[in-house]
C-alpha cells in the first residue's frame, strides 16, 4: 500500500530492497539502533528514489535496521528526476594539529597544487580537479583531472588519518563553508555530483564514502514516529492511521532534532 502525499508517497518498503549510495558511520548507526529499541519507533520516514530504491537520506536508518533485523521501512518515495529535488555537497572540515599540518597531509595524499579558494571552486564545477582543500589561505588541488573515483580515495585517506591521529571533523554545507570554516580549519570537497552519480552507486554497490551528497527536499518529510513492531508486521492499518492527519508545516530555517533545515519541513505525524 502507498498513500499519495503531494510530491511523494509514504509506503513500507522491504529493507532488503533498498539500495544506500553511501557508507556509514559505525558509531552514528548503533546509536540509531540503540534509539530505535530505547523509543519503539521509527522517527523519521527514509527518502528514497522510488523506481530504483536508491536511498537519498537515511543510510544510517537503513543500516540500524538491518542490525536490528527488521524487515520493512517507512519510505518517503519520490521522483528522484523532479526538479523538486536539488542535490548538493557536504564539505568536510578538518582541525587539530594546526593548518600547515593538515595541507601537509592533503599534500601527501596527491592533492598539491597551491591556488586560490575561488579557482578551487571553479574547477570542481567544471569537474576538472575532482576534489579540494580550502583554507582560510589559499587552496591546494590534484594536477591534472583526476575523477571522482580517485576523489573519494583521498576522501577515505584523509578520514582515516582523521580518525588515527584524532583530528576533529565536522559536516558543513557547501553553501556555508566559507563563512564557518574557521581559522587553521581545512575543509575537503569533492566536485559538482550528479543524480546519475548517484543512482550508479547505489545500483553498483560502490557507494560514496559517507556525508557526501546531500538532497534539499522541500517540503522534506520528518517524524513519523512509527512503532517498530509493526515493521515486522503484515499488515499496512498503522500506515493508513499514521497518514490520516494533515501534516504540519515548518518554515525554512526551522530546528528539528537538533539540526536547523535550509527547506520547509513537513511533519507527518504532528501530534
Amino acid at each position: 500500500m502507498a498513500l499519495q502525499r503531494p510530491g511523494f508517497e509514504v509506503e513500507l518498503r522491504p529493507v532488503a530492497s533498498l539500495r544506500p549510495h553511501e557508507d556509514v558511520i559505525p558509531s552514528h548507526v548503533e546509536e540509531l539502533a540503540e534509539d530505535c529499541l530505547r523509543d519503539g519507533v521509527q522517527k523519521d520516514p527514509v527518502l528514497i528514489d522510488g523506481r530504483t530504491g536508491s536511498v537519498l537520506d537515511g543510510m544510517h536508518r537503513i543500516a540500524a535496521f538491518r542490525r536490528l533485523g527488521l524487515e520493512r521501512a517507512v519510505c518517503c518515495s519520490f521522483d528522484y528526476a523532479s526538479d523538486s529535488i536539488v542535490l548538493k555537497r557536504w564539505a568536510r572540515v578538518y582541525s587539530g594539529p594546526g593548518r600547515d599540518e593538515l595541507m601537509r597531509a592533503v599534500a601527501e595524499a596527491g592533492v598539491d597544487s597551491k591556488t586560490t579558494a575561488g579557482a578551487a571552486l571553479g574547477e570542481l564545477e567544471r569537474k576538472g580537479a575532482g576534489v579540494a582543500a580550502i583554507s582560510g589561505e589559499g587552496a591546494q588541488v590534484p594536477a591534472g583531472r583526476p575523477g571522482l573515483g580517485w576523489a573519494f580515495s583521498v576522501v577515505r585517506r584523509l578520514d582515516g588519518e582523521c580518525e588515527a591521529k584524532g583530528w576533529t571533523r565536522r559536516f558543513v554545507h557547501e553553501a556555508d563553508l566559507q563563512e564557518e570554516l574557521g581559522a587553521g580549519e581545512v575543509a575537503l570537497l569533492v566536485e559538482r555530483l550528479s543524480k546519475g552519480d548517484v543512482l550508479s552507486a547505489a545500483a553498483g554497490g560502490s557507494p560514496f564514502p559517507c556525508k557526501t551528497s546531500m538532497h534539499l527536499v522541500d517540503p522534506r518529510p520528518v517524524r513519523v514516529n512509527f512503532p517498530i513492531k509493526e515493521l515486522n508486521g503484515r499488515t499496512d492499518e498503522p500506515l493508513r492511521r499514521l497518514l490520516s492527519a494533515e501534516a504540519r508545516i515548518l518554515p525554512p530555517g526551522s530546528v528539528y532534532e537538533g539540526r536547523r533545515y535550509k527547506e520547509r519541513l513537513a511533519l507527518l505525524n504532528p501530534a
